[in-house]
């Protein structure tokens, strides 16, 4: 018997090499009638991380629109803690604190109402508050960027009715017990005490400490912090558009940081954590003080200076008979020595400034002489109206106007104390441009 033959192999076919190489799910993707979209021109709706952000960049405007308010004097705030124990915790000067919960919601997902998720968790939040701290809890605030909801009495639906927010809060704050509950809002009261597992005495004391806010909108508030609230601040109030929108994003910075864990100071790698006496850095880390905070440092830019070098020379020969000659024309030669010791020793403190800056003094000395040199001569028209001795007059003039400025307008004077006003003043009456009385001739010194 013959073993057949075994079947002849079949050669493979010869391809092309762009057939082989070519990637058939790409070609199958590609729509040459239709090329792809560019991700640097369309929006991405499904990632919702830059809301997110969004959201928290708002907390913290908040947090400057709190310190602001404290620097005006609108609030009674000495500092601001940030994510400690609440979203922002104001600290008062009598010793207590207000609470601030923010929450922003899309406007399009309707008005606020008092049983609403975010409220009540931040009902609970503000009765965990209280337990812990009791009297030292001041207010607490509901902060959000949509309206509250609202219906008249008259409304037909009932339920919207008793969870109207504002409504609802200004009756319970009229109930001593909660027996004084009315049947309307008595329902909504309880289903927030279900929710918190409080007692109801508990609750009633926090919803009466509880107020409600209506910040700017999302889209808004940005704009509104910087031309509005620091706009409004009077070291802010000649600052640029621009100028005041860096001054925001700054303070801004300032907030997310101190919301955060980020500690940087260097004592927490020395503090002892049994027994120390040193501040915890993580708690100083997030308390913002406000006069600290918020004392603007850069230079407004439409800030008046007087232009050129000062004519003042510190450090000339001193001219005593001058500054004695003047005021006993004056008739007020019992303030010699008064004046004398206030004019050295604010030529010793000014020449101490032109040491530490050399570049920059000139034009600070210019604008201090002509402010106060301004000053002097005001007063000296309207006391020379009075006679020829008018000496005592001028003086208690000019002591007040720079007594003034350097109270209310001490960066007008590159913060000089009224001191050194006055020895400037001296200054001026030596250098022969003030006078307290009409002018005449200064002999020399027989020295």
């Amino acid at each position: 018997m013959t073993t057949p033959n075994p079947p002849t192999p079949q050669r493979p076919v010869k391809k092309e090499l762009s057939e082989l190489t070519a990637d058939p799910s790409a070609e199958a993707m590609a729509d040459h009638s239709n090329p792809p979209a560019d991700p640097a021109v369309t929006r991405n709706t499904s990632d919702p991380g830059d809301e997110t952000q969004r959201n928290f960049r708002y907390q913290h405007a908040y947090g400057v629109i709190l310190l602001a308010s404290a620097k005006r004097g609108l609030r009674a705030y000495v500092a601001i803690w940030c994510e400690h124990h609440e979203d922002l915790l104001a600290q008062r000067s009598d010793g207590c604190y207000d609470g601030y919960q923010i929450k922003t919601s899309r406007p399009e997902n309707g008005t606020w109402r008092m049983l609403d998720e975010e409220i009540v968790k931040s009902i609970g939040r503000f009765i965990d508050l209280v337990r812990e701290f009791g009297a030292k809890i001041g207010g607490l605030f509901f902060v959000t960027n949509t309206e509250f909801d609202d219906v008249s009495d008259a409304h037909k639906d009932e339920k919207r009715r008793a969870r109207r927010p504002k409504a609802f809060l200004t009756h319970i704050r009229a109930c001593k017990t909660c027996a004084e509950i009315s049947p309307l809002y008595l329902e909504t009261f309880r289903e927030i005490q279900g929710q918190c597992g409080c007692q109801p005495d508990e609750l009633l004391a926090v919803l009466q400490k509880m107020d409600l806010i209506l910040g700017p909108s999302r889209d808004s508030f940005a704009s509104v912090l910087a031309h509005e609230h620091l706009g409004s601040i009077d070291e802010c109030a000649n600052l640029s558009p621009t100028d005041l929108d860096a001054w925001r994003d700054h303070l801004i910075a300032v907030v997310c940081a101190a919301s955060s864990l980020a500690i940087t100071d260097p004592i927490r790698h020395l503090r002892q954590l049994i027994n120390s006496i040193e501040i915890d850095p993580a708690l100083d880390a997030k308390r913002l003080d406000v006069a600290t905070v918020m004392a603007y440092s850069g230079k407004s830019a439409s800030a008046f200076r007087f232009p050129g070098p000062p004519l003042l020379q510190l450090g000339a020969p001193e001219k005593p008979h001058v500054l004695e000659a003047k005021l006993q024309m004056g008739g007020i030669g019992d303030q010699i020595e008064y004046m004398r010791s206030r004019e050295r020793a604010a030529e010793v403190h000014l020449m101490e400034d032109a040491l530490r800056d050399a570049d920059g003094f000139p034009a600070i000395l210019r604008h201090l002489e002509e402010i106060v040199l301004g000053e002097c001569s005001e007063a000296h028209l309207r006391a020379r109206t009075n006679g020829a001795t008018y000496g005592a007059e001028m003086l208690i003039d000019i002591q007040e106007r720079l007594r003034r400025i350097a109270r209310d307008e001490p960066t007008k004077v590159f913060n000089k104390q009224y001191e050194c006003l006055m020895g400037l003043v001296g200054l001026l009456t030596t250098d022969t441009r003030v006078w307290f009385s009409s002018r005449f001739p200064v002999q020399e010194s027989a020295a």
